[in-house]
């Protein structure tokens, strides 16, 4: 076993900062926005996938035919859903015309308006404390952290955020860049939040697993926001590259928007590419069960606590689909200038969870998804968090 001391760093501070050390406030809920005639477009698990889209296309081209001329919607479609198992389909804009024959279509399982989604993270100003907690039954904020030897070695964790700073000196070479959602996007992370997940993952200093390998899937822009579509295009990837790659993974989503059937669908077909899917259960101090992906039963979803043992005032809830709690508060890990940043949400505390997954998987290479989850569930601290509000009392427990 290896012992790392921790070393709490000031972090720079944006200028939405909370100057709380404990939980902030709960932010105000940003609701999903609906985006105007973008659709996600969802088959039925018998529709012949390329037959359709054969269909579609041809239906594109004469709706915009249709359109030519005058000011009416251009139909295009952006994304094709095509390794998700029973989950397949579409994304894109689509006239109204268009949209309503596809309602109509009986190859056509749901078609849902395309909405934002958002990265969940607060800023503060205090010192990381996250490692030291989850290496131990009681709490004692002195001690080091202490970590199995493989510490995730072979492991493959997807960060699904705003992209990651793969040069970080702290992730050692050992992170590349996936994909993007948007071809526009650079390939790097102008935002921060998924270097910041991406250490506490697997960074040397910061991490859980510290031997595991990041892959940056790039769904949320500079400005943390994305789309459900966009989202379900990493999800979509990070099933191809676990298929092919026939070995189980380990994936980390941060981030969160109103609730979507379509989201929670593709999360639930990441269990077949033998993928587990670590998510965050939202800052909005609300019902998990309320939001995506959170919500989705085949997810591990992680509420945040305090240093004190304390469910965070922000972290959302609920014995329905919450199903263990990690530190989420102050947490300090890379930032995308190279250096560290220390903030706060339940964001912060989902890979926490990612990183022991990482370490059971490490340690268990032939494991599936079911049995990463089951350890990471019966392995857990019970009866340490107070002020849960009916969360299943289980602090994620790392040895």
């Amino acid at each position: 076993m290896q012992i790392l001391a921790l070393i709490a760093a000031l972090a720079l501070v944006l200028a939405t900062a909370s100057t709380s050390t404990e939980a902030a406030p709960a932010p105000a809920v940003r609701a999903p926005v609906s985006l105007k005639d973008r659709y996600i477009v969802t088959l039925k698990g018998e529709t012949d996938l390329k037959a359709f889209s054969r269909a579609l296309k041809a239906e594109v081209a004469a709706e915009n035919a249709r359109e030519a001329g005058n000011s009416g919607v251009i139909s295009k479609i952006d994304h094709e859903f095509d390794t998700l198992g029973d989950f397949k389909g579409y994304a894109g804009t689509f006239a109204p015309g268009l949209i309503k024959r596809l309602q109509a279509n009986g190859k056509v399982a749901a078609v849902e308006a395309d909405a934002t989604v958002y990265a969940t993270a607060t800023q503060t100003p205090a010192g990381s404390w996250g490692l030291t907690r989850v290496g131990q039954r009681d709490l004692n904020l002195a001690a080091g952290y202490t970590y199995p030897d493989s510490a995730g070695a072979g492991v493959t964790a997807y960060v699904i955020d705003t992209g990651v700073l793969v040069s970080h000196p702290e992730l050692e070479g050992r992170a590349t860049f996936g994909f993007k959602a948007d071809a526009s996007w650079s390939d790097g992370d102008g935002n921060g939040h998924g270097t910041h997940v991406a250490g506490t993952i697997a960074s040397k200093k910061y991490g859980v697993a510290k031997a595991a390998s990041i892959v940056a899937v790039k769904v949320l822009g500079d400005d943390g926001s994305g789309t459900n579509s966009g989202v379900i295009a990493g999800i979509n990837w990070v099933a191809a590259q676990a298929k092919a790659a026939g070995k189980t993974a380990v994936a980390n989503m941060s981030l969160g928007g109103g609730k979507s059937a379509a989201v929670n669908a593709a999360i639930k077909s990441l269990v077949n590419p033998g993928v587990v899917a670590v998510v965050a259960a939202g800052n909005e101090s609300q019902d998990a069960c309320n939001v995506s992906p959170a919500s989705e039963p085949s997810a591990v979803t992680v509420a945040s606590s305090t240093k004190t043992d304390a469910l965070a005032s922000s972290s959302n809830y609920g014995s329905g689909c919450v199903d263990i709690i990690a530190p989420g508060v102050a947490i300090t890990s890379t930032w995308n200038n190279g250096a560290t940043n220390t903030i706060s949400g339940t964001s912060m505390a989902s890979p926490h969870v990612a990183g022991a997954a990482s370490l059971i998987l490490g340690a268990n290479p032939s494991f599936t998804v079911s049995q990463v989850v089951s350890q990471l569930l019966s392995k857990a601290t019970p009866n340490k968090i107070t002020g849960t509000k009916g969360t299943p009392n289980k602090l994620v427990f790392v040895n």
